[in-house]
């Protein structure tokens, strides 16, 4: 959202936001949607890209839409490309922000206690039970946002303090 504000701040003519699930599966603030919707802000849900068109630079892209489907064993629905829902739409840059994953493997492999989620099990402090590991944001299953993940970022360097001035 910061991305698509501040270019639309910066006189983009028109900025758009493709997401290929819901608006309430973003992974956004219901806020930050309406804020960046006033700020003049378009949305495209339930869509996905699936080329980026040009010669020497990007001139359109095509998108398809999508449906999401429930599948056994996933917490969220899954999307799934609407066959011949293709469309073109002009453009003239792309800006991809792309998720991440915990590598839950690394975390196993040191033998830290985690939730049945696979998350980190830290204390209301974002500790680890008697020891001196502290966690947070994606690690711990906090809110996935670069915001709230700097939020928590701040909250566990202040209870690393009062851990040292403890110490």
């Amino acid at each position: 959202m910061d991305c698509a504000r501040t270019i639309k701040r910066k006189n983009a003519s028109q900025v758009v936001v493709i997401y290929r699930r819901s608006r309430e599966e973003m992974p956004a603030e219901a806020k930050e949607i309406e804020d960046a919707q006033k700020e003049g802000i378009e949305f495209l849900f339930q869509t996905n890209i699936t080329k980026i068109l040009g010669n020497d630079k990007v001139e359109k892209i095509e998108c398809i839409k999508t449906q999401l489907i429930q599948k056994e064993g996933e917490t969220r629905k899954v999307p799934v490309d609407i066959e011949n829902s293709n469309y073109l739409m002009d453009m003239d840059y792309v800006i991809m922000c792309v998720g991440a994953k915990v590598e839950v493997e690394v975390l196993e492999s040191q033998k830290l206690p985690m939730t049945q989620k696979k998350y980190l099990e830290v204390n209301e402090k974002r500790q680890i039970e008697n020891t001196s590991i502290f966690a947070g944001g994606d690690l711990i299953g906090t809110t996935s946002t670069v915001a709230w993940a700097a939020r928590d970022g701040r909250e566990a360097a202040k209870e690393i303090e009062q851990y040292l001035l403890n110490a």
